[in-house]
């Protein structure tokens, strides 16, 4: 027995010991997952969102040292790279460098060259970019035929090929040009032109399509940009308060996009909130500097808020940028006659004449001539400024004061009788805009800041035609016209200013 025991035990133990020892489970193949990877990020692509084209940017980088996958991923991230380079420009965005990275990671690819070429000068919109330096509008029209003979043959090759050959065509093609014309070689070897990708482009070809556009944010609300356009589309239609939400939208979503910054200062400028248009105007030239745009507007929020010091400095940086001219030497000279700085502001409004035409340019000649007291030049420009805008109650109101300084008695009457009726229509034009102000669906607080503005309007009105009234008597009195000077003196018999001198000037009719 004990010997059976022994022999059993070692048998056991043999039988043991040749079992068969466990295999470990193979790794999984890291180009599957990787190939997931790619197969999302190519998804993203085609979505085309500013968010979708960076995510997938993201996925391809991290997958493009994957052995059998690192080609495909390079690839995608030179395609993913360039598209969002592209959109950067359309957007107005600062530029985070992606055309450089697309060129990097395709090397000397002979058939991305071209599109490559073409993404460097489109126009960054508002001048937007690294430094706001403006684009030349001609470098895209220059070498059209030979560039479009390049891309059209390869328009349906890749998302980017179409992409470049859509946005190329929308910048260059006259307004009346049938948009299926532009897309038709996109789709000539498979379809492609239903991508949202390519959606966004074709609603924002030639203008902004609202309806495109809101079809396409119902299909793809990832399209966080869309506000901007939105805003666009709301600024055309002058719903100001819809347009500066969207704008506020988009801000949020990118605080960092000069042509949102400015379009939110542009806004707050025509809403009168001068303070906050100059914060956004700095704000956007704190992104894109010396963007003329953005430096017109601060210097005329800078000058709406009598800051002449700081507002001659940004007159002179329009000037040494060769930008808006007419404007800067304007609001240069404007800040100037408020400094009483005359012989400057004269010589900066002739040069500003020499530079545009419109009727604020001689009118403002005319009030710095008034004031260095060159009466007949100043009767010259402001009767140039009247003709060109007869609407332009102030100018003539000056044009009234001058010619009593000249003592020029019938013009005078008839400057300042059509200057007060001109003044009627303006108070009356004040009050019917202080009632749409109410009924708007403004901010409580903007709405209240504007009507107490409307109603210093209506009370400089007040002022300005009583000068018109008591000047026209006294131009007829010295004319000896008593009747006539006696009816436009009684019209300001009562007021606090002109009343004493008007009751002494009928008194002195009746002797």
């Amino acid at each position: 027995m004990r010997g059976w025991r022994l022999s059993s035990l070692v048998l056991l133990s043999a039988a043991l010991g040749c079992a068969p020892r466990r295999v470990p489970p193979p790794l999984p193949d890291p180009s599957i997952a990787a190939r997931v990877t790619l197969a999302q990020a190519d998804a993203l692509v085609r979505a085309g969102c500013f968010d979708c084209l960076a995510n997938a940017l993201e996925q391809y980088e991290s997958v493009r040292s994957v052995p059998g996958v690192g080609v495909r991923a390079t690839a995608g991230a030179v395609r993913a790279s360039a598209l969002l380079a592209l959109r950067e420009r359309e957007l107005g965005t600062t530029d985070s460098g992606y055309l450089e990275k697309a060129r990097e990671l395709a090397g000397a690819d002979p058939d991305l060259v071209p599109l490559f070429d073409i993404i460097a000068i489109m126009p960054w919109r508002a001048g937007g970019g690294r430094s706001g330096a403006p684009d030349s509008p001609l470098t895209i029209f220059q070498n059209w035929d030979q560039r479009v003979e390049a891309l059209r043959p390869v328009a349906g090759r890749d998302e980017l090929a179409a992409y470049v050959w859509l946005a190329y065509m929308c910048e260059t093609s006259p307004a009346s040009v049938d948009k299926r014309e532009l897309i038709a070689p996109v789709d000539a070897d498979h379809p492609m032109s239903d991508l949202p990708l390519l959606a966004f482009r074709q609603a924002a070809c030639i203008g902004v399509d609202a309806g495109a556009v809101e079809a396409l944010l119902e299909r793809e609300p990832r399209f966080a940009e869309l506000s901007f356009f939105r805003g666009l589309v709301a600024s055309g239609q002058r719903k100001l308060d819809d347009a500066e939400a969207r704008y506020r939208e988009a801000y949020a979503w990118r605080p960092t996009w000069p042509a949102v910054t400015l379009a939110i200062a542009n806004i707050a400028m025509t809403a009168e909130e001068i303070s906050e248009a100059l914060e956004f105007y700095d704000k956007t030239l704190a992104l894109a500097p010396s963007l003329p745009d953005a430096l017109l507007g601060r210097l005329r929020a800078l000058t709406y808020l009598a800051r002449h010091d700081e507002a001659l400095p940004v007159a002179d940086e329009l000037l040494a940028l060769r930008r808006y001219p007419g404007d800067a030497y304007y609001w240069r000279a404007a800040n100037e006659l408020e400094m009483d700085r005359l012989d400057a502001a004269w010589t900066d409004i002739e040069a500003a004449d020499k530079a545009m035409v419109n009727s604020d340019v001689p009118k403002l000649a005319g009030i710095i001539e008034l004031r260095r007291k060159e009466l007949d030049q100043a009767r010259r420009k402001l009767e140039t400024a009247r003709q060109r805008n007869p609407n332009d109650c102030e100018a003539g109101y000056y044009l009234q004061l001058v010619l009593g300084d000249l003592a020029k008695w019938p013009a005078l009457v008839d400057v300042a009788v059509g200057t007060a009726g001109c003044l009627d229509d303006a108070e009356a034009f004040a009050k019917q805009d202080i009632d749409r102000i109410a009924g708007s669906s403004a901010p409580e607080a903007r709405k209240a800041r504007q009507i107490a503005r409307r109603q210093q309007q209506i009370a400089a009105v007040a002022r300005m035609r009583a000068t018109c009234w008591y000047n026209a008597a006294v131009a007829n009195f010295n004319m000896s016209r008593p009747d006539d000077a006696r009816r436009y003196a009684d019209k300001v018999a009562g007021d606090e200013q002109f009343g004493e001198r008007a009751r002494t000037l009928v008194g002195r009719l009746k002797k």
